[in-house]
């Protein structure tokens, strides 16, 4: 798998800054501040989108960084990074999600489902204060229930605790 550029996760605000700048052609300082980059990668960025040299300086035509940038946003290169990205967060959030359940006395489902909440408990179950309500047909149903209460619970522990805490009276 190919390296992507430090800078394609900042492509959005770099493109909205580049448009935004009043300047026609940018130089080795302007691809410095837009890119965040060190001098050397502003000079090996001013060749790589095809800047000139004029009068001892590189140069590159705002309109053509844009095209360019405009290219490689749209290009498949980009949205492989895009993909790779949004994998990457959705195996950190279900990481997140099972560590927080391992940390409970309630383990939790060999099927583990990760993004659950109260609000996604099984029809049936009704959470009470000091009282867990299984309301079932057949004993199979009663552990599902328990099953994904259990996932739930090891997910969302705050907000499970809040709705079993007996209330104390005032």
């Amino acid at each position: 798998m190919a390296r992507h550029p430090d800078w394609f996760e900042r492509l959005d605000a770099i493109l909205d800054t580049t448009r935004q700048m009043p300047l026609e052609c940018f130089g080795r300082q302007e691809m410095k501040a837009v890119f965040a980059c060190s001098e050397r990668d502003s000079i090996r960025l001013l060749h790589k989108f095809g800047a000139t040299k004029i009068a001892d300086a590189l140069s590159l035509p705002r309109s053509s960084l844009l095209a360019q940038l405009g290219a490689i946003q749209s290009g498949m290169a980009y949205s492989t990074f895009l993909r790779q990205r949004q994998q990457v967060a959705q195996h950190l959030a279900v990481a997140h999600a099972e560590n927080l359940a391992r940390r409970r006395r309630i383990p939790g489902s060999a099927e583990f489902q990760a993004g659950k909440s109260l609000a996604d408990l099984p029809a049936g179950v009704r959470l009470e204060p000091g009282r867990i309500v299984c309301e079932f047909a057949y004993p199979e149903d009663f552990w599902a229930m328990i099953d994904s209460l259990a996932d739930i619970a090891a997910q969302d522990p705050d907000a499970f605790e809040d709705a079993t805490l007996a209330k104390d009276p005032q």
